[in-house]
């Protein structure tokens, strides 16, 4: 009977919380000046950042170190629909998810025939090359090199609101998947690709499917982001931060699950944005430690462990 009770307060205090949640979402433009805003806004931003990342390697146990090529390509894309084109922002951004999910049609059936370490070695190889490939002479007529190119769209509400409803798009893509067969054959394939194959499942186009969502919204969350940095160049386009972040926050929060890369970025942006405050840069320290604590106490993340705890439903919903 405790038990029980206990679960039910759980339930009740997480939806509680998640009302809470959403009515702030809803509100911030109106509850928080520029600096709350600006926090809000970075905290979708690892939201959906960290949604696309799960969406892919959180379901399908490939873990993609070079993540941050689809976001730097979106930015790029976007940054120059909107400078060079004229193009209106909303339609810029999903140019710069249809450029990172194009790209990810590219390399997609190639590089998703590697396993394990030899698979997020390559990706993080193209990331790299990408970053080194966006800097040279031979795109710059289009990328400005290492001049970098300006970005000027909206304000930071229209921003913040561009980020909300991606946000909720890829949380909800990812409550159907999980729901779904589809996600049925994800997880079947991270658990065992060899067996999953001898049960019918395709893996290499349940992979590349999920691969490619992932592409779109982490570039067109990497668009809405350029405008809110107002200039990039390829440093700040690829930042490898746009590959870690992400990693430790689906973690954190429980990786193929559908509240954990919410939980995770939500308490560690914040966490981030107040180090940052008071001690700089040795912030990422700070994240070493966190990720150092999660591979040796909570290496399955919260989500999962509060469901092992029974305080949560073992449901794939969750």
């Amino acid at each position: 009977m405790r038990f029980e009770s206990a679960r039910a307060w759980t339930a009740r205090g997480g939806a509680v919380a998640l009302v809470v949640a959403v009515l702030v979402g809803l509100f911030a433009p109106q509850l928080f000046g520029p600096s709350g805003l600006s926090l809000a806004y970075l905290v979708l931003y690892y939201l959906c950042l960290t949604a696309a990342w799960n969406l892919f390697s959180g379901f399908s146990g490939y873990f993609n170190f070079g993540y941050v090529v689809f976001i730097g390509i979106g930015m790029y894309f976007s940054a120059v629909a909107i400078a060079d084109y004229k193009i209106a922002w909303p339609i810029a951004y999903l140019s710069g998810g249809a450029g990172a999910a194009l790209f990810a049609a590219v390399i997609g059936y190639p590089v998703l025939r590697t396993r394990g370490v030899y698979f997020s070695i390559a990706m993080l190889a193209i990331a790299e090359g990408m970053r080194v490939l966006f800097g040279t002479e031979y795109l710059e007529p289009w990328t400005r090199g290492g001049r970098g190119l300006p970005v000027t769209a909206g304000d930071l509400e229209y921003q913040y609101w561009a980020m909300f409803g991606l946000a909720v798009a890829i949380l909800a893509l990812t409550w159907v998947v999980a729901r779904s067969r589809f996600g049925l054959s994800l997880v079947a394939v991270r658990e065992d690709e060899t067996a999953a194959g001898g049960l019918g499942v395709n893996a290499t186009r349940v992979k590349f499917i999920a691969f490619v969502a992932s592409a779109f919204f982490a570039g067109a969350a990497g668009g809405v982001h350029a405008t809110f940095l107002h200039y990039i160049d390829p440093p700040a386009a690829f930042d490898l931060r746009y590959t870690t972040m992400p990693i430790i926050m689906a973690i954190f929060g429980g990786m193929g699950t559908v509240l954990g890369p919410v939980v995770g970025a939500v308490a560690l942006e914040i966490v981030n944005d107040l180090t940052w405050l008071h001690l700089g840069r040795l912030n990422m320290t700070i994240f070493g430690i966190i990720l150092i604590v999660l591979v040796f106490w909570l290496p399955e993340g919260l989500v999962v462990r509060l469901k092992e705890a029974g305080l949560l439903r073992k449901t794939r919903s969750l």
